[in-house]
């Protein structure tokens, strides 16, 4: 197992939740939990104000773990697609310079932020790249404990330590 720092990137979209329920259940299933040394938060303009809960619910979930990254929040103009593009790309390269293996989540984030990153990420070297999907809809805007834990799926697109359920 490569044991090289992981630097876990995130999309910020409408819901902060899946955000943090995203984050939590990498942590506490161990995904590379002891090699995350950053967290990233990507958002567009109008969803900023969400930014200081997400930033207070991961460093509250690091403590949980021992682990004490540093977070750093990015925020792209609405509808800045070509910005986001050029930011992810100055990101990762940053970030592979730096010795860094990159984890992505695109859970929460707006489809330009998720394409923009995903055609990014190809040239360099990544971790996981994450999606968790919420299959009852009478469960929004809750922490990850108080929703069935078969309710909140996990895939990893580059196909390790998928959940089948």
């Amino acid at each position: 197992m490569n044991m090289a720092p992981i630097a876990y990137v995130t999309l910020l979209g409408r819901s902060p939740w899946a955000v943090v329920n995203t984050y939590y259940k990498i942590l506490k299933e161990g995904k590379g939990k002891r090699e995350i040394r950053r967290v990233y938060v990507f958002t567009e303009e109008r969803y900023r104000n969400l930014l200081p809960k997400v930033v207070r619910a991961i460093e509250t979930i690091s403590k949980a773990y021992n682990l004490r990254p540093k977070i750093e929040a990015v925020v792209i103009k609405d509808y800045g697609f070509f910005e986001a593009d050029r930011k992810f790309k100055e990101l990762f390269s940053k970030l592979e310079s730096e010795g860094y293996r990159i984890g992505l989540d695109i859970t929460s984030g707006r489809k330009a932020l998720v394409a923009a990153a995903i055609v990014q990420i190809r040239e360099f070297p990544v971790s996981f790249i994450v999606y968790m999907g919420l299959l009852d809809m009478d469960f929004p805007d809750r922490p990850y404990m108080m929703i069935p834990t078969h309710m909140q799926p996990i895939k990893n697109f580059l196909g390790d330590g998928d959940e089948a359920r």
